[in-house]
């Protein structure tokens, strides 16, 4: 994962933070505990005692590794609850 840590590096991006979001490209999650609800405009992810929501379109699960876990698509927003 150390070429994704440079590209969000060279773009901006925190990787030290829980998530990355990279607007209307992709986000990078850390610590994820799985996948509760899963479709191409809402993804539900368990992360610590949290879940975290992703909204948009045609978002993928990418590489998930370790508990790092990046979703490509049009992210319009995250809910945390």
């Amino acid at each position: 994962m150390k070429l994704l840590e440079q590209i969000l590096n060279e773009m901006g991006a925190d990787t030290l933070k829980s998530i990355t979001l990279v607007p209307g490209t992709c986000c990078y999650l850390r610590s994820v505990k799985s996948v509760v609800d899963f479709s191409a405009e809402r993804i539900v992810l368990a992360v610590g005692k949290k879940r975290v929501t992703l909204e948009g379109s045609d978002m993928l699960l990418g590489e998930f590794f370790e508990g790092d876990l990046l979703v490509n698509g049009d992210i319009k927003g995250i809910k945390i609850d």
